[in-house]
């Protein structure tokens, strides 16, 4: 290979190891080498070389799919085809549809977009600025702009096959560039989706429809004083959804914890005898800090008129169910912080804590990269930079897992399902910190990130067996991950059902040998 990459571009075991194989998750497998091409037809030599000699490739973009697996494969032996040196950007400034190569990042295109003083969102994540937009995409990852769903934001894709004959959508076959990247859909059977969550080819490219920077982003913000109150509140956020959902971005709840994790360090000298938070603790973190048991967060788009209209119905709709409903611009969060320095002692130090956190917020919810939930990842584990270098969880020591299911936006479901992540995580000794991300007006999105020391081997097995524990009673009241660890494919994989055996036959036809990705969302 080093003939047609050169020996930069080639890393044997040793190398490829200590590069890809540092994971979050506590997981590692044998990565007999890496290849790092910079162009599609490099990528076809790396195929056809796989295929001569039998060896499995597993492609990533950037490799910071963090609490999922990082650039680690699903099963041992295959040699890693890293595509971070592929940042190519094209935009078509009238549709703002933005053509994207694998390793460019959120910071890479809104660089970009600086650069060309063009007015788009950057469709950022909480995964932080240095990781991959196709990436995010293809494992149907979302965003806090009004493109949330990052995939159903994809026109169109290229992908290099496992025999090296490059995929293109149909409308691109015949000739049509433009409007195949204007159109999603295409003509006949709808096949760009395989792709995604698959293992049937090497993403090369991508076009992303980008939305508009709007005249107005005001953020919202709101409590609830009792755990009793969110079945109303969900009830409420799914009217209010149903309603102006086209104007708004995502809301949030989070509990407690999850908010207080933001905000304070982890209180290591105030641990009850299970190693977890004292309860008494809790309270007196979170009345220090104003957070209530559930807190809430949205924002609405739109110019000054549709931001006034969409107000009024958000105030009417969660009325009587929230409280401390407040609304903020990123230039009325500056003018609080400045002030905010000026309040003596406690609470003053709550309320910078606060206006900290709305600041950084109100900076993703505006389209700009930031490192607003990267932190997390160090609360209880993992050394973060001294020198301001960007976080990299992975490679810092930190240990978690995500789980993140699927929750009908139903009051008695999330009821039972935050009863149910409260009950499991304790169990198993971990902080139950818990997000319900809104995807639409009839489904959350959860995460939980399962938080532990790497460095110990008892605590790495306790997530697996935490994560494992959730999946199962998740799954049991109707709730199960939208995305998978690479050690958890195989909660999923039901060979002798339809749906999977339609996956093994295609897997077949594309990739007869199983070089590309073994054991990503199919069989190994």
């Amino acid at each position: 290979m080093t003939d047609e990459l050169g020996s930069s571009q080639v890393l044997d075991q040793s190398a490829a190891e200590g590069k890809y194989g540092v994971c979050t998750t506590g997981v590692h497998r044998t990565i007999p080498g890496a290849v790092c091409p910079i162009s599609q037809d490099q990528i076809k030599a790396i195929v056809k070389a796989s295929r001569e000699l039998k060896v499995p490739l597993y492609p990533v973009s950037t490799g910071n799919n963090w609490g999922y697996g990082s650039a680690n494969p699903v099963i041992d032996g295959c040699v890693i085809v890293d595509l971070s040196g592929m940042t190519r950007i094209t935009l078509d400034i009238d549709a703002g549809l933005a053509t994207l190569e694998p390793g460019v990042t959120q910071r890479l295109l809104q660089k970009y977009l600086d650069e060309n003083s063009l007015r788009f969102l950057c469709p950022v994540t909480g995964a932080g600025p240095d990781c991959s937009l196709v990436g995010n995409a293809l494992e149907r990852g979302y965003g806090m702009t009004p493109h949330a769903d990052h995939f159903l934001s994809v026109t169109s894709l290229e992908a290099v096959l496992s025999d090296g004959r490059v995929y293109r959508p149909p409308l691109a076959e015949l000739g049509c560039i433009e409007v195949d990247r204007a159109f999603k859909w295409g003509v006949g059977p709808f096949l760009d989706g395989i792709f995604s969550q698959g293992a049937f080819g090497i993403v090369t490219q991508m076009t992303i429809a980008l939305a508009p920077i709007p005249e107005r982003v005001e953020a919202f913000f709101f409590g609830l004083p009792h755990d009793a109150d969110i079945e109303r509140a969900v009830e409420a956020v799914r009217v209010l959804l149903s309603e102006v959902g086209g104007t708004l971005g995502l809301i949030n709840l989070l509990n407690t914890r999850r908010v207080l994790s933001m905000m304070e360090p982890y209180p290591r000298d105030q641990l009850d005898e299970n190693g977890l938070i004292d309860e008494q603790y809790l309270l007196k973190m979170a009345r220090r800090n104003q957070v209530m048991p559930w807190m809430g967060t949205g924002a609405i788009y739109g110019n000054v008129q549709v931001v006034r209209a969409v107000k009024s119905v958000i105030k009417k709709r969660l009325s009587g169910i929230v409280k401390k409903l407040v609304f903020f611009t990123p230039e009325s969060v500056g003018n609080l912080k400045r002030l905010s320095h000026f309040i003596p002692g406690e609470s003053g130090l709550g309320l910078q804590n606060m206006l900290g956190l709305l600041d950084k917020t109100l900076q993703a919810l505006a389209g700009r990269p930031s490192e607003i939930a990267l932190p997390l990842a160090y609360w209880i584990s993992g050394k973060r930079p001294a020198d301001n270098s960007p976080m990299n969880p992975a490679r810092d020591g930190c240990g978690l897992i995500w789980y993140s299911p699927l929750v009908p936006m139903r009051a008695d479901t999330v009821r039972a399902y935050a009863r149910m992540v409260h009950e499991v995580c304790l169990a198993h000794g971990f902080e139950p910190l818990i997000t319900l991300t809104s995807l639409s007006d009839r489904c959350f999105n959860s995460t939980v990130p399962l938080l532990f020391d790497r460095a110990s081997e008892e605590a790495v097995e306790r997530g697996r067996q935490c994560y494992d524990a959730l999946f199962e009673a998740g799954r049991a009241i109707g709730c199960i991950p939208y995305r998978a660890t690479v050690d958890s494919m195989q909660h999923f994989i039901k060979l002798e059902t339809p749906y999977w055996q339609a996956v093994a036959a295609l897997k077949r036809e594309l990739d007869p040998d199983g070089l590309i990705a073994p054991g990503r969302y199919s069989q190994g």
